[in-house]
């Protein structure tokens, strides 16, 4: 593993001694083998994860801003005694019931960490409207203005894939209530990943995340007028499309390419006001490390953030072990990493 922190260390940018073309191809057909096992098995392995009890049904109205009013609905699971709530979001397609949620709400709850399942704009079983890769601003309404949230002393936000790319946006805003975020194989730049998901070769992951899209938008359609009807968007193949029939017509960017400029989190990683942690696999086939070719040429991420290279794992399916170089009794379990890592934060705004 190798890990860059506040870009002040430069020797995650060391290279070892150029391959030669046939070995650099085998090792990065290697690499691509191995990162769509992992994610096939973590995928395999968080459906098999028992839903834990009791999960109490949690529902907050956004009451405006500029996407207008809409009903948030998510799943809440106490941790007794704790003051500590994790945030955790889903990805793009997905929902509160998502296999890698219940894998993460165990595991998260064992180290005595309360969890909110929240659903984006338009992932509940009862949607009024979309959500978009940047949309921040309901996660920022939850964390100002819902009693459970106002009991906690500490709120951290983790997320998963495009639901870690919302909450490096929060995290550029600087919630007054969030002590720190774990983004956790998130794209940053948006129309270099959506390249990749609409290559052929991508074709299973992109089926599987736009099942979900319109699933999601033909409940939508059914409770208010939509731009495009159900029936055009169901014969979108790829994501762009997906974006150029759905969200560019919702939210008023001039095209996908115009809306992944305004939106992808790269822009913003310079601004980062609250403590991030940016977790990302070698051999992820959903993000893979060409698509972030920015992130390991930025020189203006903020001091907040920590970005770790994993070795093992895939897309969103952590390695078996984790080591973010924290205590030494701290286990080498991903989950308990990330938890010891997170409750090394305050809030601004927070008890110290």
């Amino acid at each position: 593993m190798i890990e860059q922190n506040a870009l002040h260390r430069a020797s995650w940018m060391q290279r070892p001694e150029p391959l030669s073309a046939q070995q650099g191809e085998r090792a990065s057909l290697v690499r691509l083998a191995r990162g769509h096992a992992a994610t096939v098995a973590g995928f395999v392995t968080s459906s098999l994860t028992p839903e834990l009890t009791p999960a109490v049904p949690w529902r907050f109205r956004v009451p405006g801003g500029p996407y207008g009013a809409a009903a948030l609905t998510g799943l809440y699971f106490p941790s007794p005694g704790s003051r500590d709530l994790v945030v955790l979001l889903h990805g793009m397609g997905g929902d509160v019931r998502s296999a890698y949620l219940r894998a993460a709400t165990a595991a998260l709850r064992a180290q005595g960490l309360s969890v909110l399942r929240l659903g984006q704009r338009g992932s509940s079983c009862d949607p009024e409207d979309l959500h978009h890769a940047g949309l921040w601003e309901d996660l920022a309404a939850v964390l100002s203005g819902d009693p459970l949230v106002a009991r906690q002393e500490r709120i951290f936000v983790v997320g998963f894939s495009m639901g870690g790319h919302v909450a490096l946006h929060l995290a550029a805003a600087g919630h007054p209530r969030l002590a720190a975020v774990a983004s956790i194989c998130s794209p940053l730049y948006l129309d270099r990943a959506v390249s990749h998901m609409d290559r052929p070769e991508s074709v299973v992951y992109r089926r599987h995340v736009l099942g979900g899209l319109k699933r999601m938008y033909r409940e939508i359609a059914r409770r208010r007028r939509m731009p495009v009807p159900p029936s055009a968007v169901d014969r979108a193949a790829t994501l762009r499309e997906w974006d150029r029939l759905t969200v560019v017509r919702r939210f008023g960017f001039r095209d996908p390419t115009a809306y992944y400029e305004a939106q992808g989190a790269g822009r913003i990683l310079g601004a980062l006001a609250t403590p991030a942690l940016l977790l990302y696999s070698r051999q992820d086939p959903m993000v893979p490390p060409a698509t972030l070719a920015g992130l390991a040429a930025h020189g203006g991420l903020s001091s907040p953030a920590r970005v770790v290279w994993m070795d093992g794992g895939g897309h969103i399916a952590l390695p078996r072990r984790l080591d973010l170089g924290l205590d030494p009794a701290v286990p080498r379990t991903p989950y308990e990493q990330i938890a010891a890592w997170l409750r090394r934060h305050q809030a601004p705004g927070g008890a110290s």
